[in-house]
């Protein structure tokens, strides 16, 4: 079988790798992988990517950032960044499957903006005869493709609720994948998602103008893997500056925003390492933010740089070792483990 070498995409996508692959290299898999990644593709880009945002403002109201092709392909290019590591390596089957799911990740969106994360299971029509006829593999791919964000019966780790297990004599890293798909989608917001024309023309509506204004702003999404690194470089003028936003019922700057945004991104960069290690490693975004006195003036008036990365002692969990290890506050008929109550226990235990 044929492996994906990070250090042998060479500035290709995995798209273009898969495509290049035959049926012999997915060893004894029978379904041809290329041709069903190319015929779901294909429909996906043109009967469902166009209507995601459209189906978001019908039912929520809202005015989406791009959700349609443009955007797969970003996600599927910072995917492909991401796994360029010389040490990450992927199965041709493993490609698929994140690549499936990358093409999946967004299209929940056509139900309406909330819980869009796992309304992939609920989409069926042709969708279903595009993914194949095994039922395991529909679920792997959902499965990743709905871990990128939301919560899982209420619990917002939704990597590490995936279950590991082998799928067509396959052995698949969903966490892996999983964890590649949700960060490559956390990089993949910025100024080639939104629509500059709407943006110069006002057809935004408040609610939604500072989401667009952002992704407007991000200019450059670097990836450095010798440098364990992730750089980001944003520019706004004065006018954006000065301007006040509406966000949940709120009033904020673009520079909150952004603040708030990469403190974001930094969290899902401290969650998403957990699966991605050893094969890719990052361990910091370097931030940089020029503010110019107009568009068409080449004038700083501020240029603001910060890093963030792990830093200080880990602090102690609310609830101690039972918020970490949730199975030793039922540790016996419902009851914590503790010194009481393994004293009782040992008090009851016949020698």
């Amino acid at each position: 079988m044929k492996l994906l070498r990070g250090k042998d995409l060479k500035g290709k996508t995995l798209d273009e790798w898969l495509r290049k692959r035959r049926p012999s290299d997915f060893g004894d898999l029978k379904a041809d992988y290329v041709k069903r990644y190319n015929e779901l593709e294909d429909f996906l880009r043109t009967d469902v990517h166009p209507l995601v945002s459209i189906g978001a403002a019908v039912k929520d109201g809202i005015f989406l950032n791009d959700h349609g092709p443009a955007h797969v392909a970003t996600v599927i290019k910072r995917a492909s960044d991401l796994v360029s590591a010389d040490t990450c390596e992927l199965t041709p089957y493993e490609t698929y499957v994140l690549l499936a799911a990358i093409q999946l990740h967004d299209i929940g969106n056509i139900l309406g903006r909330t819980n869009h994360e796992s309304r992939p299971r609920d989409l069926e029509g042709r969708l279903e005869g595009l993914l194949g006829d095994d039922s395991a593999e529909k679920r792997l791919v959902r499965g990743i493709a709905e871990a990128h964000g939301g919560t899982n019966n209420g619990d917002k780790d939704t990597i590490r609720q995936l279950v590991e297990d082998p799928v067509l004599n396959q052995k698949v890293r969903t966490r892996f994948l999983a964890g590649i798909l949700r960060f490559a989608d956390e990089l993949a917001d910025d100024s080639q998602r939104i629509s500059t024309f709407a943006i110069e023309n006002n057809a935004i509506p408040d609610g939604s103008r500072l989401f667009h204004k952002y992704s407007r702003s991000l200019q450059s999404v670097i990836i450095d893997l010798k440098g364990q690194a992730i750089n980001l470089h944003y520019d706004l003028t004065r006018a954006d500056a000065q301007e006040e936003f509406s966000k949940d019922n709120a009033k904020l700057y673009l520079i909150d925003e952004i603040l708030n945004r990469t403190v974001k991104m930094h969290r899902e960069r401290t969650y998403c390492i957990r699966f991605l290690r050893p094969s890719i490693q990052l361990e910091c975004i370097n931030i940089k933010i020029n503010v110019f006195k107009s568009n068409n003036s080449p004038d700083t008036l501020f240029s603001i740089g910060y890093r963030l990365e792990d830093k200080g002692y880990p602090t102690m969990p609310e609830q101690g070792i039972y918020e970490i290890c949730p199975e030793l506050s039922t540790w016996r008929n419902g009851q914590p483990l503790n010194g009481s109550r393994l004293l009782a226990e040992i008090t009851e235990t016949k020698e």
